[in-house]
């Protein structure tokens, strides 16, 4: 009787690795069209019986982890609200049934909570990576399923990301003011170190230096302010009570530090846009309805979460082949009432 035919056997005729036959086998990503076909190939040929995996059953889950480090940037604000719905929304629209959502807590028993996870028979995740590190990430990796990064990337990591272009939506932002004649532009920076609010930073000098003509170094026009409502407003107003220097407009971090300084600079006298114009970032819902409404930066936020999932798919069902992507989104201004050109006295 013939000896039954293994997967080992196949590789070596195919001039593979067992390794890359396996993934062939499994319908996995990670290896080329050729190859793949050629595999096939000699395992019909040599009558090795194999099972090619079926398609994700519907009650297939998908594991959205949201990320806290020290939760000063992520909360129930309108921005990640709108993350989650692009989230929840498309993985349900691709046959996905379950969304589970679950949060960890950087400053809790990390061991507890990966426990937990891995009790969660998930298909893939979304981590929402806001707030990581690179060094955070290793602990879910090992947890053995396609994991694709959202509003966050790292260099040192092979993993897809879905991300939002801060380089260049500050620099619009700045060109945008520049071209309706400010040329003293300052900044209201986050004194929370994330990479998107770092990544804005490089994005705003950039175009300050770039244009040339400003009446302001750059580095003396950043003002430091905490990244929630209260300590925006605080830090500002402590600011203003100094012997501040204020410039004809400023372009701010995000939406939450806009409006807060916006009410800070209000309280002690001064009118946006009259005396000073701003210019926020992310366009969240609540920045029509301030006075006046904040002229900002818009980010396809929905757009955002829907793109990890779609990519977190094509991963999980072998339709990619095996490259990484980074998916960055391009910020649009949306120009409503907290701008006006400067003054000419």
């Amino acid at each position: 009787m013939a000896e039954r035919v293994t997967a080992r056997d196949v590789a070596k005729a195919a001039g593979v690795s067992p390794a890359t036959a396996s993934l062939v086998f499994r319908n996995k990503p990670g290896v080329g069209h050729e190859t793949r076909e050629r595999v096939l190939a000699v395992a019909n040929e040599l009558g090795f019986e194999y099972e090619t995996p079926s398609a994700p059953r519907k009650t297939s889950t998908i594991l959205l982890v949201i990320y806290k480090q020290h939760g000063r940037v992520v909360s129930d604000t309108p921005f990640f609200e709108s993350l989650i719905k692009g989230v929840s929304d498309t993985t349900y629209q691709l046959g996905y049934h379950r969304l589970s959502i679950t949060y960890f807590y950087a400053q809790q028993d990390k061991a507890e909570q990966l426990s937990s996870l891995k009790s969660i028979k998930c298909a893939g995740i979304i981590l929402l990576a806001t707030e990581m590190r690179a060094g955070d990430v290793a602990q879910f990796e090992r947890l053995g399923v396609p994991i694709v990064l959202l509003d966050n990337w790292f260099p040192t990591k092979s993993l897809d990301s879905v991300v939002i272009d801060n380089t260049r939506g500050a620099w619009a932002a700045v060109r945008y003011l520049t071209g309706i004649g400010h040329r003293e532009i300052g900044y209201l920076h986050s004194n929370t170190e994330i990479r998107n609010f770092l990544e804005r930073q490089e994005g705003y000098l950039s175009a300050m230096r770039g244009a040339g003509t400003m009446d302001v170094d750059p580095l003396h026009a950043i003002v430091s302010v905490g990244s929630t409502v209260e300590s925006a407003y605080e830090d500002m107003s402590e600011y203003l009570d100094g012997d501040p220097y204020l410039p004809t407009a400023y372009f701010a971090d995000n939406d939450l530090i806009a409006s807060s300084c916006i009410r800070a600079l209000e309280d002690h006298g001064y009118s946006v846009p009259d005396d000073i114009s701003i210019v926020g970032f992310d366009d969240v819902s609540t920045s029509a309805l301030i006075n006046p409404p904040l002229t900002t930066m818009a980010v396809p936020k929905t757009n955002m979460g829907a793109l990890a999932v779609r990519r977190l798919v094509d991963v999980i069902q072998g339709n990619t082949g095996g490259e990484v992507v980074r998916i960055s989104v391009q910020p649009e201004i949306v120009q409503r009432k907290s701008v006006a050109p400067p003054s000419l006295d």
